[in-house]
């Protein structure tokens, strides 16, 4: 993606010249960005953030993941070119990001879940980020090194204070309890994927939540709220992935394509 690219969410990755997409994705027509043009500037404006505990955003998280793991698993195989084994913390951070970095890390802010309406919009948000990696776009990024130097010497300074979720992954998912953690969303997400990686991992992520048995129409309301957010000045998503109608529009066409095919993946580009 370009230096402005939601999940879906901030993603930490860099910039890669020659890096596109694994898969054949469908193309937007005019009339399809005009449609999700319009749906924008009627959604209102700036989204207001819930205001909810420590326990409820760790609960939330928690169930989001248990729903779409074992799908993605399989899927991430079945597409046999990406990272598979994933370590997901989640960060103080009330800024609407998530990242994917290199060995296999998944990262989502607390403002993610405080800005989504419901389960389905975390679920989407996970599930872009597994697209990343199970697409191999870090391997893929020239600068790949360098984030995953970044990557480690932030979590090795949050280590020490970030705590276990009571979950069926156990040590995979983690709280930080220190600043450091709180920053890593904004540290990361300034680093970018490609405009054709972020719509390959979008429609990777409907994918996966269409075998997830995931409502995708409830999801795709986290695109909305990212479109609505695009006029905001903090750092976040809206600094690296695409938040405007174009990505609403490729959303759709995904989605449409998927459920023809009953949740296939498309053909290799």
């Amino acid at each position: 993606m370009k230096r402005r690219s939601f999940l879906a969410l901030g993603s930490a990755c860099a910039l890669c010249g020659c890096a596109g997409a694994v898969h054949q994705l469908p193309q937007i027509s005019d009339s399809h960005l005009s449609l999700a043009q319009s749906e924008v500037q009627g959604a209102g404006g700036p989204p207001q953030r819930r205001v909810l505990t420590d326990e409820q955003v760790d609960e939330i998280m928690r169930s989001a993941l248990v729903r779409i793991r074992p799908p993605a698993d399989r899927i991430c195989r079945e597409m046999n070119v990406g990272v598979c084994d994933w370590r997901f913390v989640g960060t103080a951070n009330r800024s609407m990001n998530a990242g994917a970095g290199a060995n296999g890390l998944i990262f989502v802010n607390r403002g993610v879940v405080e800005y989504a309406s419901n389960e389905e919009e975390v679920c989407l948000v996970f599930a872009h980020e597994i697209g990343h990696q199970a697409a191999n776009h870090i391997a893929t990024s020239q600068r790949n090194q360098m984030t995953g130097a970044l990557i480690g010497a932030i979590l090795l300074g949050a280590a020490g204070a970030a705590t276990s979720y009571r979950s069926p992954y156990g040590s995979q998912l983690m709280r930080s309890a220190m600043d450091t953690g709180a920053n890593l969303g904004g540290a990361v997400g300034r680093i970018s994927f490609s405009k054709e990686q972020e719509r390959e991992a979008d429609y990777l992520a409907a994918v996966i939540l269409y075998r997830s048995n995931v409502d995708l129409d409830k999801a795709r309301g986290m695109l909305v709220t990212l479109a609505r957010s695009s006029g905001r000045r903090d750092t976040g998503m809206l600094d690296t992935h695409p938040a405007g109608p174009d990505r609403l529009a490729s959303w759709d066409r995904a989605v449409a394509e998927i459920r023809a095919s009953n949740g296939a993946l498309p053909a290799r580009a």
